[in-house]
């Protein structure tokens, strides 16, 4: 392809736009629709984890509850990283903070992060304001490094020290 020398690049594609070096954090504001259309499905989702811990006796009792099957734990044997963890959240509803921590270890503080996203949720539709973030691609990383570490590493307490629990 022949190249315009006024206009370099003519013909050429155009770069992707750059990826941002650092993280950053700001706060925006945006109207109810926007806010419902981008925030929206999260709190569908977050009402859902928490509110079907609470149903789960009820329908489980009914014969409404589908199972499915772990098919790591059917191949292996061992529980998967997030074995017990609907049974952790089941038992931290209702108060059982001790089973709930010995069916999963993150049960728990998984439950409050998930009830503070919902209640961040509904603050943010309601004053029109949300709290946004962008992470470099080095914290993303690390934020997946470290999630993924600290899971393996209740994994690995859950396999070697609490075998009753699964």
């Amino acid at each position: 392809m022949d190249m315009d020398a006024t206009h370099p690049g003519v013909g050429v594609l155009a770069p992707p736009p750059r990826v941002a070096r650092t993280s950053r954090l700001w706060l925006e504001k945006a109207t109810l629709s926007q806010g419902l259309k981008r925030e929206g499905a999260l709190l569908v989702l977050t009402s859902l984890v928490l509110g079907l811990p609470f149903a789960m006796q009820t329908l489980k009792s009914r014969g409404l509850w589908v199972s499915i099957p772990c098919l790591f734990n059917k191949i292996t044997g061992l529980p998967c990283l997030t074995c017990g963890l609907t049974r952790s959240f089941s038992l931290t509803a209702h108060g059982q903070f001790i089973a709930a921590f010995e069916m999963h270890l993150l049960g728990p503080l998984l439950f409050a992060l998930t009830f503070g996203l919902s209640v961040y949720v509904v603050a943010s539709l309601a004053t029109r304001h949300r709290i946004r973030f962008q992470l470099s691609p080095g914290a993303r990383r690390f934020a997946l490094i470290f999630t993924l570490g600290i899971f393996v590493a209740c994994w690995v307490i859950k396999v070697a020290f609490m075998k009753g629990a699964w």
